[in-house]
């Protein structure tokens, strides 16, 4: 790799970053081949093999596993690089970055550290999540070291094979564990996430955001994309939670009618229902069929004064998906926002923008006209029954089907009271299964007198 010569473009770039990667699994797996004709040599049954995990602590074995030592290249003995990283290596890339910036060459995955101020050990996590999006073969290769077997489709790494991979010893994975906790972690700005299903953080596949794909495979990468992406968390939080159409407590007309819009190239949306409803959950709905992540401003918590400054930097960002909560503070008759930069950014902006409201009257007619309104009413009896089934999956000791049936029929409750009172009902079993009496309480602590026996 010479040092003197600047990527001729982004892809060129990630050949590079992608072969030292492949170097480093292959070196892995070699090892892992190892380890496991170790075990077969030591294990007298089933039992001992499918046990090894833990009794290798015990017996001394040669060639342990991969990691517990550093990976090494074969030819390490002999003076050549190591499969992981170099000074060397890492040097020569570093030179050939600053000179491809220099020629006005833009590359997404150095652009993107500088940026978020990512860690070379979040760089390379990104690097590793990236590459089953280029070459199936990388999958194939992860879902041999996480399993021992070969598949044909591969698999995601997950954060356990990322750590072993990536970190030289313990202390290096503890570091790089508290990277992917911290406050602004790539799962927190969701640049990652988890895919669901795992029980714990380690067993956790990763996977990269559908945005982020893109911009680290383009060819000229935007350098200014990933700044604008990322300027309005000032306001913004990201929305981690994912709802699939099957698990939206909903009426199936709205659904359909929800899922037809989604299926529009763009479109501006008018959420109205009054609160407790959960428009909330609509919105991370159509954000989980779109397969983005959702940002979410409450108008309501931002002073009056911020707005033009929350305006402004939302229009630099470029989200993919926007719910602005309280949204009559914006598109209300009293509104003291810009309207013409409102206008501009309602206008201009790619991203899919919601609105959420209690009333319909709240918002000026201009701005009625220029969105999709959807009604979001209380949930009746049939979507009560429902919201309670979802809410204690496990269900409640003596509550029968009939039980259920006249409690959801009995008392009328949004979605986000249903919601609390199963999390008071949990807190007062603690470790307990959750019985009636426990129901009962909670309704009680929340104004409810419904007799359930």
């Amino acid at each position: 790799m010479g040092s003197s010569i600047p990527f001729a473009n982004n892809w060129a770039y990630l050949e590079t970053e992608l072969t030292w990667l492949e170097r480093l699994l292959l070196v892995a797996v070699a090892q892992q081949r190892k380890n496991l004709k170790s075990v077969t040599r030591v294990a007298k049954t089933s039992s001992d093999r499918a046990t090894s995990d833990w009794w290798q602590g015990l017996v001394a074995i040669k060639n342990r596993a991969y990691d517990d030592v550093a990976p090494q290249s074969s030819g390490q003995a002999g003076g050549q690089s190591t499969g992981r990283p170099s000074l060397g290596y890492q040097k020569t890339l570093d030179k050939r970055i600053l000179l491809s910036r220099a020629k006005k060459i833009a590359l997404g995955l150095p652009t993107m550290q500088s940026v978020l101020g990512l860690s070379l050990f979040e760089k390379k996590l990104v690097l590793m999540v990236l590459a089953p999006e280029v070459q199936v073969r990388y999958g194939k290769l992860y879902h041999y070291l996480q399993t021992g077997t070969h598949c044909m489709a591969g698999a995601l790494p997950t954060v356990e094979l990322a750590l072993r991979v990536l970190c030289r010893n313990e202390a290096e994975r503890r570091r790089a564990r508290v990277l992917l906790t911290g406050p602004k972690s790539l799962l927190q700005r969701q640049v990652l996430r988890c895919v669901e299903g795992a029980p714990t953080l380690l067993g956790s596949q990763l996977q990269l955001s559908p945005e982020w794909v893109d911009y680290l495979l383009a060819e000229n990468p935007d350098p200014v994309w990933p700044a604008r992406l990322m300027v309005a968390d000032r306001f913004a939080r990201g929305c981690r939670e994912r709802i699939t159409w099957q698990e939206l407590v909903l009426a199936d007309g709205l659904k359909q009618q929800l899922q037809t819009m989604v299926a529009q190239p763009q479109w501006r949306l008018l959420l109205v229902g009054d609160p407790g409803v959960e428009k909330e959950k609509v919105a991370i709905a159509l954000a989980t069929h779109l397969q983005h992540p959702l940002k979410i401003l409450d108008l309501a918590q931002i002073p009056s004064q911020d707005w033009p400054a929350c305006l402004s930097e939302l229009t630099q960002a470029d989200y993919p998906v926007v719910l602005i909560n309280a949204a009559h503070h914006w598109l209300g008759r009293a509104s003291a926002i810009d309207r013409a930069g409102l206008q501009h950014w309602l206008t201009q902006s790619s991203a899919q923008i919601i609105f959420s409201v209690s009333h319909r009257h709240l918002v000026r007619r201009h701005w009625r006209q220029q969105l999709t309104a959807i009604d979001i009413p209380m949930p009746d009896a049939e979507l009560r029954l429902q919201l309670w089934r979802q809410t204690f999956p496990d269900g409640v000791k003596s509550m029968g089907k009939v039980r259920w049936s006249a409690l959801a029929q009995g008392i009328s409750l949004s979605n986000s009271q249903i919601m609390e009172i199963g999390r008071q009902a949990g807190m007062l079993a603690r470790d307990e299964a959750i019985t009636i009496d426990h129901l009962q309480q909670a309704l009680a602590q929340q104004g409810q007198d419904w007799k359930l026996r």
